[in-house]
């Protein structure tokens, strides 16, 4: 609260502040808000942008990698479905399937003393199904090993220089659930961690599948090791391309690749670094041991992975930095520069305004002769000459004004000696009705003392705002002065209701109007003339009529009463139209030009004059 009220008292100063500090606050303004503005607008643009480019980009890149990877896979599984084609491996798997069931039925489960019987048998069979293995081994590259099962779960395989799993029964029975639910369809396995020869480890992913006869019977499985090396081989371009890093994870959430390999074969499925990842592919920001990574990743129809390009946001933004620093930069240059210059043209122009200042200061102390030297025939030289003028002028006008308020005082002593108290006309008035009482005429009495009170209403000092009822019965008391002067020909009709009676009005607002009627629109018919005076509210004005039924004016007379209300042609000789253009003119200089009178007329059907006025209700 203090903080507002301490900028709050800092901005009532500022127009009391010197014009120099005006300008150059002004100027700094202009300059700064602009330049750093538009310096900040450019440099948050180019950083969008270079983050749109990079992961379209590593996007497009990304889509090649997932469709070399997907060929990859489709590699394997074509491996896994040759047993089902071959029949050189089905028939030595079901020779295999005879053999140890034979072993079973014959020795109780013990091979070894079956073997020792059947050796060739057993020789036989190895060599049928193993000759197959190594055509499947080197047909493709990034096939580790090839393994074969009969239906007893006897592995068949061909040593590569991978060497062969060390606890491949283990495995086996793994892969024999998952490869029976498929019901011989190929299942990708995740990535597993496995050793070979002399404990070496490799890290390799798993295609099983039944192996299906012609009779859509199983005869045994197929499991083919992929070396993930392949992978690692697509990954590394993409990596140095992005400089970022790699995850390919299976639909599970277990990374089946990771070019740090800090989690190789985990399950991610609960790390944010995966959970985000919905739909086909799209991008997100992510934080990842302090540092945000920008996230691109992609979906394989194929296999079901899902690719994540992790790339650091400070290495997507570093080019973007580097340039808003360099554009930071030479945009301090910029506004240092123009500051320095707009302080100096600062001071250049508004120095002959100090020296005028302090002519004027100069002047203020009583010092009327002094000149502002003009040196320049600029606006401030302009300024300088019109100051000298106005000093010539100033020092003619208080000579003027002396001698003129010495012929004032004068006239003014004249005035006074041959001014007439109006309390005089009212006591001369109030005489003769006195002497009309005494002289037994009610009437004369009646008609001076009518002039009176008019006299007294139209003259008396006071507000130039009355109540309607006041204008009301001014205009009673004027007619009845009219038709005692002119017996009876006119006839008045003023608003019912207390609701008219009760607003303020302009003093003599009504008076001039019926009197324009009264000396302009009675015919001598014999018939009396009614004057009628209505009101009605507007929104927030009140409307007046003055409508008379008497002659009338034809369409030529009504346009030069017109013209004369809006001063476009005097009034005519007649005086016709004096009385409205009096209380037009006191309106619009009362409430504002859009009020005033509008006149409508008819030949022998009469006038009517409209007064617009703000509303106002008597307090």
């Amino acid at each position: 609260m203090s903080e507002s009220k301490f900028w709050l008292r800092r901005w009532t100063r500022f127009p009391s502040t010197r014009m120099e500090a005006k300008l150059f606050i002004v100027f700094v303004l202009l300059i700064i808000i602009p330049v750093g503005g538009l310096t900040y607008i450019s440099s948050l643009r180019y950083a969008n942008t270079i983050e749109k480019n990079t992961v379209t980009y590593a996007a497009e890149i990304s889509d090649k990698m997932v469709s070399k990877l997907d060929d990859y896979t489709k590699d394997m599984k074509k491996i896994s479905i040759i047993p089902s084609y071959l029949g050189e491996i089905q028939e030595g798997l079901k020779l295999s399937n005879q053999y140890y069931s034979q072993v079973d039925a014959e020795t109780g489960g013990d091979p070894d003393q079956y073997y020792v019987k059947n050796m060739q048998m057993k020789v036989q069979i190895q060599r049928k199904i193993e000759s197959s293995i190594y055509f499947m081994n080197n047909i493709k590259e990034g096939a580790s090993s090839v393994y074969l099962f009969d239906a007893y779960g006897n592995p068949y395989y061909v040593m590569k220089s991978g060497g062969v799993r060390a606890n491949l029964p283990e495995f086996y029975n793994r892969w024999h659930e998952t490869a029976a639910a498929a019901n011989g369809k190929p299942v990708l396995i995740s990535t597993q961690e496995v050793s070979g020869d002399a404990n070496r480890k490799r890290y390799v992913f798993t295609i099983v599948r039944n192996i299906i006869d012609s009779t859509y019977h199983s005869v045994g499985m197929i499991a083919v090791d992929a070396s993930i090396e392949v992978i690692e081989n697509i990954v590394n371009d993409l990596d140095e391309t992005t400089k970022g890093t790699t995850l390919i994870l299976d639909e599970a959430g277990t990374v089946i690749y990771d070019s740090e390999q800090a989690f190789l074969a985990e399950n991610l499925s609960d790390n944010e670094l995966f959970q985000q990842a919905e739909g086909q592919n799209g991008s997100y920001i992510v934080d990842k041991n302090g540092k945000e990574q920008l996230v691109i990743y992609r979906k394989s129809e194929e296999s079901g992975w899902l690719t994540l390009i992790l790339i650091p946001k400070e290495q997507v933004e570093a080019e973007a930095i580097q340039t808003r620093n360099y554009t930071g930069a030479a945009a301090i240059a910029i506004m240092t520069l123009a500051l320095l210059i707009s302080f100096v043209l600062i001071f250049a122009l508004t120095k002959p305004m100090r020296e005028m200042v302090k002519l004027m200061k100069q002047v203020q102390a009583g010092n009327l002769d002094v000149a502002f030297p003009v040196r320049r025939r600029d606006e401030v030289g302009m300024l300088g000459n019109a100051f000298n003028r106005m000093m010539a002028r100033i020092q003619l006008l208080i000579e003027n004004i002396y001698r003129i308020e010495q012929r004032k005082n004068q006239i003014e002593l004249e005035s006074l000696q041959r001014q007439i108290n109006p309390h005089f006309i009212y006591n001369t008035l109030e005489s003769i009705r006195m002497t009309a009482v005494l002289n037994d005429d009610p009437e004369v009495a009646e008609m001076v003392q009518l002039l009176g009170q008019q006299l007294r209403y139209s003259i008396h000092a006071g507000d130039e705002m009355v109540t309607a009822s006041q204008e009301f019965e001014h205009l009673r008391m004027y007619m009845r002065l009219i038709n005692d002067r002119f017996g009876d020909r006119f006839q008045l009709e003023l608003p019912e209701g207390e609701a008219a009676w009760g607003i303020r009005v302009m003093k003599l607002l009504f008076q001039p109007l019926v009197e324009n009627a009264v000396n302009h629109a009675y015919e001598d018919s014999g018939e009396p003339m009614l004057i009628s005076i209505g009101w009605r509210i507007v929104g927030r004005e009140q409307w007046f009529t003055v409508a008379d039924d008497g002659c009338g004016m034809e369409e030529a007379q009504l346009l030069r009463v017109r013209n004369a209300l809006s001063a476009s042609e005097p009034p005519e000789p007649s005086g016709r139209g004096i009385g409205l253009r009096n209380v037009h003119e006191r309106l619009k200089l009362r409430f504002g030009v859009s009020y005033g009178l509008t006149i409508d007329s008819e030949q022998g059907k009469g006038t009517q004059v409209t007064i617009r006025m703000p509303l106002e209700l008597d307090n």
